[in-house]
């Protein structure tokens, strides 16, 4: 009867255990100043980096690691479209830099550093033009004006290849998801009607698709994005951007293993596939023409509202516009273009219902803002720049080099040694404690400023590295929201601590008030419930008996971090740099370490006397 009590013990110590253990992304942040992407996970990780084309996009993949919420998405502008983070498969995350059409990066200049195995930074390249230099003038393709053959539609590459698992069909869409797809299909649309949204609960998506995105322009379609959302239980999404006078869809299982996506009933859309009917051919906006305007900039007109988006072709370095549910008018105009033109060619063709507008600029000369100027003509602006070496069109993935995690040891303190606290901490044994720690400020923001420019920043990192180093030889797992000099915003603080489902969270601040005031020292700890009282009063008591610090209390207080983080939580304030007695003690490496044994010290009997 004792193995068998003992062999139930066993069992739910690891059923309870496994949840904790699972490796999760748990914050990701891309700052497009520094052209840099940040990311955290709460266990050692070796990401694999991918650079693919049409259009480029950066895909990170981290092995080991799951997402464990819905996928996210940061819109950016400019020449990087989009950084997103979805989940690949059950046990892979990935992240996406997704650059605007007609960009690329310089694959040697993308650069990852692990400063740990949790915490990566990637240092990208400034986004260069595809095309643009690398294309002479008159290498634009002969083109026949007005192709509209069917042979000709063939030989242009669709944005949604049919032999995908992604497929536009005569009525609408079908996405294959296998013989063994099963499981719940909900659909929604936007408040605005511009966005229609299909969850599809109990089905995993294939490979290829997850994070994938594809141009669309049909039926009132814009964009498809596909996501998994969640690896278990299995929960897919995809997320149609949609014309306000798009129809409503609708999307069912079929049982030859795929999701049919449809116009709901009672609702038509145009079957653009089939040969145009004469009724159907008076639904069409008829080009005008396409000319040069005044400043640089092609002006296409129609006779009724058109639109148009563009994109680089990296294959043959041409801007390629599309207008959709359009055509070209039977007697139309060629561009007239001069010697010292813009331009050095424009071309037209008539593939379906959609007219296709191919430009080759002239050197030194760089496509601009496609612009909207009223609903029946289009402003494409043309910009001088200069002609510099671009990296080839990309025809293959290439695969980025990522380098092993740096092995970077806290700050060692003149005394004690890093190695040994002055007196013995208290034992947790057997604690399964999770403890976040949270160095305030960062990077670009210094915190408080204080007597000889004493930086609050620069106070508080070394603290808390040294805090983890003495907690993790007592044998307690430590997360940092930061364990060098980077900005990490507050929502970005509390979401690593949730997602890290941590036992306690532990932010380290620095305090100032005005420097007219250097006899207001000391220290205090906040709190935002009873649960972070007791961890606040702990940590506060340790740093009284360890210090000759001035007692400023433990205090209630509405800090982002206290209010959003699900546990116990307390912010402790070391002390000011603004104060007479706490500036010169906080500069002091040796009076840092002093501090960092007392937080931890704390830390520990508040764990010990809570058995966690």
């Amino acid at each position: 009867m004792r193995r068998y009590w003992l062999f139930l013990s066993l069992v739910g110590a690891l059923l309870y255990a496994s949840p904790a253990e699972a490796a999760r992304l748990l914050f990701w942040r891309y700052e497009a100043a520094q052209n840099r992407l940040t990311f955290t996970t709460d266990q050692g990780v070796q990401p694999r980096a991918q650079l693919i084309a049409n259009p480029t996009r950066l895909v990170i993949d981290l092995p080991g690691i799951s997402l464990g919420r819905p996928s996210e998405r940061q819109r950016i502008g400019g020449a990087v479209a989009e950084v997103r983070s979805g989940q690949f498969n059950a046990n892979t995350a990935r992240l996406v830099v997704e650059l605007a059409p007609g960009y690329t990066y310089d694959p040697q200049g993308i650069q990852f550093r692990g400063m740990t195995s949790t915490q990566w930074s990637v240092q990208l390249p400034q986004p260069q033009r595809l095309g643009a230099a690398s294309s002479p003038a008159g290498a634009l393709p002969s083109l026949e004006i007005r192709e509209s053959s069917s042979q000709t539609q063939a030989q242009t590459a669709s944005p949604t290849p049919q032999d995908s698992d992604f497929q536009i069909t005569r009525n609408g869409f079908f996405v294959r998801l296998g013989n063994n797809a099963r499981g719940q299909v909900a659909v929604r649309r936007s408040r605005n009607g511009q966005q229609v949204q299909i969850d599809l609960n109990g089905i995993m998506l294939p490979d290829q698709l997850v994070d994938q995105g594809f141009e669309v322009n049909r039926y009132g379609v814009g964009q498809v994005q596909f996501s998994q959302i969640r690896p278990s239980p299995p929960l897919a999404r995809i997320t149609m951007d949609v014309s306000v006078d798009s129809p409503d869809w609708q999307a069912s299982l079929a049982r030859s293993g795929g999701l049919a996506i449809v116009p709901a009933e009672g609702s038509a859309v145009l079957d653009q596939d089939a040969p145009s009917s004469s009724t159907a051919q008076n639904t069409l906006t008829t080009v005008q023409s396409v000319e040069l305007g005044l400043g640089n900039q092609i002006l296409i007109r129609g006779d009724r509202a058109l639109r148009g988006t563009g994109q680089w072709d990296s294959r043959t370095g041409v801007y390629q516009l599309t207008i959709p549910n359009a055509r070209l008018a039977p007697d139309f105009p060629n561009p007239q273009l001069s010697a010292n033109s813009p331009v050095s060619q424009i071309r037209l063709r008539q593939q379906g219902d959609t007219v296709l507008v191919l430009i080759q600029p002239a050197p030194n000369i760089q496509v601009g803002r496609l612009s909207q100027l009223n609903d029946r003509l289009l402003s494409l602006q043309l910009n001088q720049g200069t002609t510099s070496a671009l990296p080839p069109a990309l025809d293959r993935p290439i695969n980025i080099p990522v380098p092993p995690p740096e092995r970077i040891a806290p700050p060692t303190p003149t005394l004690p040694p890093a190695g040994q606290p002055s007196r013995p901490l208290p034992q947790v044994p057997n604690t399964r404690a999770v403890v976040m720690l949270d160095p305030g400020h960062g990077g670009r923001d210094p915190g408080a400023v204080g007597i000889g420019g004493l930086q609050e920043k620069n106070v508080v990192l070394p603290i808390s590295l040294r805090v983890a180093q003495l907690l993790e030889q007592q044998g307690v797992r430590v997360i940092m929201t930061r364990n060098n000099d980077t900005f990490v915003t507050l929502a970005g603080r509390a979401q690593m601590a949730n997602r890290a489902r941590a036992t306690i969270f532990v932010s380290i601040h620095a305090n100032a008030i005005s420097m007219s005031r250097p006899d207001v020292n000391g220290v205090e700890t906040f709190f935002f419930n009873s649960a972070g009282q007791r961890l606040a009063s702990s940590i506060q008591n340790s740093i009284l008996q360890s210090t000759s610090m001035n007692n400023r209390g433990v205090k209630p207080a509405r800090f982002y971090v206290l209010r959003n983080t699900s546990m116990p939580s307390a912010l402790v304030e070391v002390g000011f740099v603004t104060g007479n007695l706490d500036a010169p003690r906080l500069a002091d490496p040796n009076f840092r370490n002093q501090m960092a044994e007392a937080i931890a010290r704390g830390i520990l009997l508040y764990l010990q006397q809570n058995r966690l």
